[in-house]
């Protein structure tokens, strides 16, 4: 067989040269050359089919070649006559044409148009001589597999009897380096041979790069061509489709993966061809049966009876051959679907599930059974998620017609459970597309989910992926918000859209307050944004529930009435910026983009709605803070532009007034913090709304000041007496101190010196006496937020020198009262004192170099005594005890104040870490946090490995040096307590196994690149704190090397070592043995043997004996795991009581054999008796390389 790509060149024209080569002739105008180039020449290339030396058809394909130049131009010496007064002709190219030969493998790699013209050829080539032509598209197929070796070709003799099936093999003769497979394509028995090794296991149709893409597409284009220009002529002569049947059958049970792969393609796409073939000639027959019943009830008006027999004629001829085409691809389906949609490679599964999800849409008929559809059914069950993917976008595709929904119900019957738990698959886009399928299933059939299995599909609609939480709030529009069939019936008129969407937006707001799962309302909204636009976007049906008055038709409970703000809060949100909520993620289509001007004019019209109700709002739920909060969020969302625009300034007036009235209402933090926020988003400089806004915050913020000022005198002047005040005065320090800290944290009231008054306090409770514990934490709020504008200031405009030498001492003093406080018996002080400081530290670290001049002045880094009261702060009130117990804990509605805590627990950890990330605190002193990530890893896990993360992109060998160093902690706080015991199951389930276990945590977090130079600074090191003698002479050896057990907490980074360099780092360790070291543990619990046998490679183990395991308790539990084999002499299968075990995962590499593939271990599973390890999967590929297939092999 001639190889794909062995290729007659063409042969350049130049001068007369190479015609002895080629024919040349004079080509037609209009050609193009040899290389592609020239003007595109209109229909199909000049192609005839001809038989090479081999007796082989080839396509002999006429290409065009320029040569030449015109005349008057410049002749060959580059002297050419010009005429005068006239410029020159541009030179005239000669056309010649070039003759080539190609095969049909260079042929359907041409291109999409000599696909046509291959399979015409071919097909009147086999009219000709029917087994060269077979031979000849079996080559192709072969080639198309990346077989670059021979087929050879013997008659089968029907007399061989048995000895036919000892040729069905597939072996690998070691003599000649080849391997060979033998298999009946009738007439004849092939034998194809090739190299032991494929190029890089490269195939066709798997080829990197544009070019093998296009030749895949024209492959699958081959064999749908040639069922289509055949059907009507050659198809079922009883000889073409049996010996392609034969021959991708035998392909098919190959255990070479590229034969296997290409052969079960060309399969399932002839399957499709003839499916569609089929499917028209059924169509054709009913149609002509249709036709001929009219015409014979209307022969008797005159009809001509010539019709009539034309009509007979067609009918009959539609007779037999849909029932031969069906013969066909019944013998197709079951000799090569069947064995290979359970292969063991996932792109094969996927090629046959996708292609039966054609054939049952093309050819309902047949395929639109249960002994078919049952396959879909069982692959649900695949382990690969592009399998499971495919069986539900075909059975999407059969639900969206209702004809073809109506015949699934046994199936979805059978596989309902199934579907349903789909929904929480691994794969997000599996769960969104099971979603929308559903939705569709309950669209056709009624009352086909149970009330709680709706509530279980109605729960999606918080699912952090967008898409499947859209596809939720369709099935919600769909089956909950919908209006009741019975309306508009029986002489009632249906109601309006407003009064149905007043009814929708009660059922929605009922929905979530009866659901006991989720409550996160901007999901819920996001999740109904695009299926229920109407009801969400719809801001004068919400405004106008929550102006209904109290008793009204349409009035609202209270309870109601602050889910319905919620939810308009959340709306008004999302139409203000665009995306979805913080957390929901994006499908991979992204987001679709909205028409700016639309978006613009939703923007003003929302705007100008909301500038003329949120005075009614606030003034109505002035006296519930749990209502007015959100509502006081609906500023910064607004244009308020529109005020000047439509004329609307009365409006404003009219919210700043009730703004100034809740400031003076209310004294929650919340509640101020909010009218804060929003006299800031109406004090906007650029903004229309700043000349009214600006002076009534002045006036509100002087009215505080002028409340405040005469009580802190009276309130200093008293306790300097010994006197007390009374409560109702200390409430109202505190409460406008409260209010001036909120309005502080917003705008700058530097113009009101409020420093020093803060700072009086202060100062007053070191000195004097003690203050309440309120007053002091507004008095740091607000002390805090002053020394931060002034920062500001001081960075926008640099002040002079004494300026900043006393911005300086300020914030020193401020560093040392928070010092102060950190010890403070109120926690709430104490947290609040520890988060301005570190908060501070921050910002005073990167404010310029430590120089003398400029802002360099207030560059401040803590000293060591402060940063161990930031340590002990954060071991005393972060990492407790009971909370490490309570581990993987869930916790529900009643544990509020539980999760309040933890919350106020983990920002304080992660203010702490953020000082250690921006080289604030020095990196050993993460050592301290690092000891607690596996006993508080369900609280604070993924901060402390974020941090480990950072920390190595910093520093590697820095971060390294902070692994050890915690470890070393650990391990001496162990000897302090326990001593030097040597007891074995207390080095494998003992504390100090806890150790080991986080050591081998650390290594992990080393990363795969570059962790060589950190692995081997930790060994050197670890072996220097292992080997380290005891400052107090000890008589016992033992006590003489108190830390020797620290090797095995050592040998847990071995497996960061390379391979290459294992041998050094044993040298390494021989050469460090310090004299007098002692032996004590048997085995694997001697910790010198252990640290050796861990950098032993599999090189240095000697024959005979086992690899030892770097872990001594892998080492215990080895019994108890079961080999994995690799099946031997056939494709591993898989039924569907296999499948329904099988867990969803990702895909495995097509091309990896046992050896190589090592069982996934969920890196934080402590077990490591889990029965995941000793569970050994079918899921390895077949590789030919070092296997011999046994003769009779099936799949």
């Amino acid at each position: 067989m001639r190889s794909g790509r062995e290729r007659v060149n063409a042969v350049a024209v130049c001068g007369g040269g190479g015609r002895d080569a080629v024919s040349v002739q004079e080509g037609p105008s209009g050609g193009r050359d040899a290389r592609g180039r020239g003007p595109r020449r209109r229909g199909r290339p000049t192609c005839r089919r001809l038989r090479n030396e081999a007796g082989q058809f080839i396509s002999v394909v006429t290409l065009f070649e320029t040569q030449g130049a015109a005349s008057g131009g410049p002749s060959a010496s580059g002297q050419g006559n010009q005429r005068r007064g006239r410029p020159p002709r541009k030179p005239r190219k000669r056309r010649v044409a070039v003759t080539t030969e190609l095969t049909l493998f260079e042929m359907v790699a041409l291109g999409r148009s000599s696909v046509q013209t291959a399979v015409e050829e071919w097909v009147q080539s086999y009219k000709e001589d029917r087994e060269l032509a077979l031979l000849d598209l079996i080559s192709f197929f072969v080639q198309c597999c990346g077989c670059e070796g021979v087929v050879t070709a013997e008659l089968y003799q029907s007399n061989q009897g048995k000895s036919v099936v000892h040729k069905m093999t597939e072996k690998f003769d070691q003599e000649t380096g080849l391997y060979y497979k033998k298999f009946l394509a009738y007439p004849w028995i092939l034998t194809i041979m090739w190299p032991e090794k494929l190029q890089n296991d490269f195939y066709p149709i798997v080829g990197p790069g544009p070019f093998w893409k296009r030749f895949r597409v024209n492959f699958c284009e081959f064999t749908e061509l040639l069922v289509h220009l055949t059907h009507s002529s050659v198809l079922c002569d009883g000889h073409l489709m049996d010996t392609v049947i034969c021959m991708l059958s035998g392909l098919t049970n190959s255990a070479v993966y590229s034969l296997r792969h290409t052969s079960s393609l060309a399969a399932m796409k002839l399957l499709t061809a003839l499916a569609s073939v089929n499917q028209g000639i059924c169509t054709g027959r009913r149609t002509a049966q249709r036709l001929y019943e009219i015409e014979s009830i209307t022969k008797l008006k005159g009809r001509h009876k010539y019709y009539m027999e034309l009509l007979d004629q067609r009918r009959h001829q539609f007779q037999n051959k849909p029932m031969a085409i069906d013969n066909i691809i019944c013998a197709l389906f079951k000799r090569t679907f069947v064995p290979r949609y359970r292969d063991v490679s996932s792109d094969i599964r996927v090629i046959c599930m996708g292609e039966l999800g054609c054939w049952i849409r093309l050819y309902p008929d047949m395929f639109l059974d249960n002994n078919y559809l049952k396959y879909i059914g069982w692959m649900l069950y695949d382990k690969d998620a592009n399998v499971r993917m495919k069986c539900i976008l075909a059975l999407k595709a059969l639900y969206e017609k209702r004809e073809s929904a109506m015949k699934l119900g046994l199936f979805f019957h059978k596989f309902k459970k199934r579907i349903l738990s789909m929904t929480q698959d691994q794969q997000p886009e599996i769960t969104s597309e099971c979603m929308q399928l559903l939705r569709l299933i309950s669209e056709h059939y009624v009352g086909v989910f149970s009330a709680m299995e709706y509530v279980f599909l109605f729960q999606f609609v918080y699912a952090a992926y967008r898409p499947m939480a859209t596809a939720a709030g369709e099935l919600i529009c769909r089956r909950l918000l919908a209006p009741p069939p019975h309306e508009g019936f029986f002489g009632q008129e249906p109601p309006d859209e407003f009064d149905r969407n007043l009814q929708n937006m009660k059922t929605l707001i009922d929905f979530y307050l009866q659901g006991e799962f989720h409550r996160h309302v901007p999901y819920l909204v996001d999740g109904l944004w695009e299926a229920a636009p109407a009801l969400v976007r719809n801001w004068e049906c919400m405004t106008a529930l929550l102006l209904e008055p109290r008793g009204g038709r349409q009035a609202l409970t209270s309870q109601q009435e602050r889910v319905l703000i919620e939810i308009l809060v959340a709306a008004v949100r999302q139409a203000a910026e665009g995306r979805p909520p913080a957390g929901r993620r994006l499908g991979k289509k992204g987001a679709r983009e909205v028409d700016g001007t639309r978006r613009w004019r939703e923007h003003a019209n929302m705007s100008r709605h909301f500038v003329k109700v949120l005075p009614r709002l606030l003034s109505k739920f002035a006296a519930d803070k749990e209502k007015v909060t959100p509502l006081l969020q609906i500023p910064q969302y607004c244009n308020l532009d529109v005020y000047d625009m439509d004329g609307l300034g009365s409006y404003l007036d009219a919210a700043l007034l009730e703004l100034d009235c809740l400031v003076q209402r209310h004294s929650d933090v919340a509640v101020l913090e909010a009218c804060a926020r929003a006299y800031g988003t109406y004090c906007d400089e650029g903004g229309s709304a700043h000349g009214q806004a600006a002076p009534a915050c002045s006036r509100l913020v002087d009215m505080l000041v002028d409340v405040l000022t005469p009580l802190l005198d009276v309130f200093i002047q008293h306790e300097k007496q010994g006197l007390f005040l009374g409560h109702g005065e200390m409430g109202r320090i505190c409460s406008t101190l409260r209010r001036l800290a909120a309005f502080y944290s917003t705008h700058d009231l530097s113009g009101w010196n409020l420093y020093e008054k803060m700072d009086s306090l202060l100062t007053f409770r070191r000195h004097q006496g003690s203050l309440p514990t309120e007053v002091v934490h507004c008095a740091l709020q607000c002390t805090y937020y002053a020394l931060l504008w002034q920062i500001v200031a001081a960075t926008d405009r640099l002040p002079s020198q004494e300026a900043l030498l006393d911005l300086r001492k300020r914030l020193l003093k401020f560093c040392l009262a928070c010092r102060v406080y950190l010890s403070h018996q109120s926690k709430v002080l104490s947290e609040k004192a520890f988060i301005l400081l570190c908060d501070l530290l921050l910002i005073l670290s990167h404010q310029g170099p430590e120089e003398d001049t400029g802002l360099g002045l207030l560059f401040f880094v803590p000293d060591h005594v402060l940063q161990c009261k930031l340590l002990t702060f954060v071991r005393e009130h972060v990492f407790l005890e009971d909370a490490g117990a309570a581990g993987g804990r869930v916790y529900r509605e009643e544990d509020a104040d539980e999760l309040h805590e933890l919350f106020h627990r983990r920002n304080m950890l992660a203010v702490f870490c953020k000082l250690i990330v921006c080289n604030v605190l020095e990196m050993s002193a993460a050592a301290a946090v690092y000891q607690f990530y596996l006993k508080h890893y369900h609280h604070f896990g993924d901060i402390i490995k974020e941090t480990m993360t950072r920390t190595r992109q910093n520093d590697r060998l820095r971060n390294a040096l902070s692994l050890l160093l915690c470890l070393q902690q650990l391990f001496q706080k162990h000897v302090d307590t326990y001593g030097l015991g040597s007891d074995p199951i207390e080095f494998i389930c003992g504390p100090f196994y806890s150790i080991r276990l986080l050591a081998r945590r650390f290594a992990l977090t080393l990363g795969f690149d570059s962790a060589r130079d950190a692995a081997h600074l930790i060994h050197r090191r670890g072996l220097a704190f292992a080997f380290s003698e005891s400052p107090v002479p000890e008589e016992e050896a033992r006590q003489r090397f108190p830390n020797l057990s620290f090797l095995l907490v050592l040998a847990e980074f071995s497996c960061k070592i390379p391979p290459a360099e294992r041998a050094a780092a044993l040298a390494h360790f021989q050469d460090s043995i310090p004299e007098g070291v002692p032996v004590f543990g048997e085995g694997d619990m001697n910790p010198m043997l252990a640290y050796r046998k861990s950098l032993m490679r599999t090189d240095y183990v000697v024959q005979g004996e086992e690899e030892p395991a770097a872990n001594p308790f892998d080492a215990i539990c080895k019994d108890s795991k079961r080999p994995q084999e690799l099946p031997v002499g056939t494709c591993s299968t898989w039924t569907p009581d296999t499948l329904a075990g099988c867990a969803a995962g990702d895909r495995e590499p097509r091309s990896c054999s046992s050896k190589e593939r090592k069982p996934k271990r969920d890196i934080f599973d402590v077990d490591f008796l889990s029965s995941e390890d000793s569970e050994n999967s079918s899921n390895e590929d077949v590789d030919v390389e070092g296997i011999s297939v046994q003769e009779g092999a099936s799949d």
